[in-house]
């Protein structure tokens, strides 16, 4: 088999990682917060969790340079790193099963969990820098994300089936036991799929890897870079500052059982797939910074949103909105962030962003887990929560769309936007 054989076979090779990756997210991650108030965390403690080790994987990330540069492979490097958060998930099925974790065996757990997922990004997006032709990526990229969006949707509706009937599977007493079993097993078995995929051993990264102060310095030496992410970290905050207790508010204060809740998420990922189809229409005749506008726009009303009604058939709707605003916004910070990064910069900026934005996620996170955790944790002052929110989503995300650098100008064919279930 010649080259170019390996390489069209890696490719599709690649959507079956992203489907049974997607699999994982889907049955698993998406429902970690369900599991920590199911073991009776309270509200503002499974708010946190769902975030708090996104900061602590983002950190440990960065000690990930060093030992890839000693490893020298991609290929080695994001192997194991899948097959590591993979075995994340083996505590949390013994746990599920046997006894409540406390929160911070829980949160080591889940730093792992991010941690590995973390230092995958940057090799991956170099390795299939190397295996993707230019030509192609639109269009492969755009199936990819297609595959993607199919496996979260069967992992979120199976999981939220599996939990709202109480379905077991073998020795397991535990609904959460057989969820966090079948993610590991998606998971591992993408990394083995990832070990089929083709790399050649002149594909090295020790050229493109630095340490921790001259990746700093790699991702700040841009004006345009620095600025515009000046203005996108407060915007992050404020999402954040409602958006890991919404999961809360709908268990807790709306009382919804595990179907609802997982019909409201899949509500969610319905919006971010409309807004995929609508963009492939549209697209080319909008910027990246254009698209994300749009998309800071949608999302800035949201927690409104949750303050007017708790139906099930409004807040399909209202998730459906927020989705698309939120495929909005992935799809352009995706375009204008990678428009200027060479091939050289891509594993240390992405590194820093990771970074940034996990830094922006928990300080969000912990301003309305002061907030809540001050409060008796009843409806008004959810709603006061979600009211400031709002507020401080439009004040940041008015500053953040009127950016005028080089930044922001201009788009690249690429539609495998970041994953987040926000609203």
């Amino acid at each position: 088999m010649i080259e170019a054989d390996f390489q069209k076979r890696s490719l599709k090779l690649s959507l079956i990682d992203a489907f049974l990756y997607s699999l994982m997210v889907g049955a698993g991650e998406t429902y970690l917060p369900a599991y920590a108030l199911s073991i009776g965390m309270s509200e503002v403690f499974a708010g946190v969790l769902a975030t708090l080790p996104l900061v602590s994987g983002a950190f440990l990330q960065l000690f990930a340079p060093p030992i890839l540069r000693r490893i020298g492979s991609a290929k080695n490097w994001v192997v194991f790193s899948a097959a590591l958060q993979a075995i994340s998930f083996v505590p949390l099925v013994y746990f599920a099963d046997h006894q409540a974790p406390d929160f911070w065996i829980l949160f080591l757990i889940l730093t792992l969990y991010w941690g590995a997922g973390f230092s995958i990004s940057p090799a991956w997006n170099y390795w299939m820098g190397h295996l993707v032709p230019a030509k192609e990526s639109q269009a492969f990229f755009s199936r990819r994300s297609r595959v993607a969006q199919l496996g979260l949707m069967l992992g979120l509706i199976g999981g939220g089936v599996a939990l709202h009937n109480r379905v077991g599977m073998g020795p397991f007493s535990s609904v959460f036991a057989t969820l966090f079993l079948f993610a590991f097993v998606c998971r591992i078995a993408s990394s083995l799929i990832l070990s089929r995929k083709f790399f050649r051993a002149e594909w090295i990264l020790e050229k493109d890897l630095v340490g921790f102060k001259k990746t700093w310095q790699v991702f700040f030496k841009s004006a345009d870079k620095r600025g515009f992410f000046v203005k996108l970290f407060p915007f992050i905050l404020s999402v954040y500052i409602s958006a890991p207790f919404v999961t809360p508010y709908m268990l807790k204060q709306l009382n919804m059982n595990y179907g609802d809740f997982m019909i409201a998420i899949v509500a969610l990922l319905v919006g971010k797939i409309l807004a995929s189809f609508w963009l492939e229409k549209n697209r080319s005749q909008m910027s990246g910074f254009q698209i994300f506008s749009w998309g800071v726009i949608a999302i800035t009303p949201a927690p409104l949103g949750w303050i007017l009604s708790g139906n099930l058939t409004y807040i399909v709707g209202l998730q459906i909105v927020s989705g698309f605003g939120w495929g909005l916004y992935e799809v352009g910070l995706t375009l204008i962030f990678f428009n200027n990064l060479r091939s050289d910069e891509k594993v240390s900026s992405i590194t820093i962003y990771n970074l940034i934005n996990s830094v922006g996620i928990i300080i969000g996170t912990l301003l309305g887990a002061f907030f809540l955790n001050a409060t008796k944790l009843d409806h008004l002052h959810y709603v006061m929560l979600f009211a400031g929110a709002a507020f401080f989503r439009l004040a940041t995300g008015l500053f953040l769309i009127k950016d005028k650098s080089q930044m922001t100008r201009g788009s690249v064919a690429v539609n495998d936007s970041p994953k987040q279930r926000v609203v």
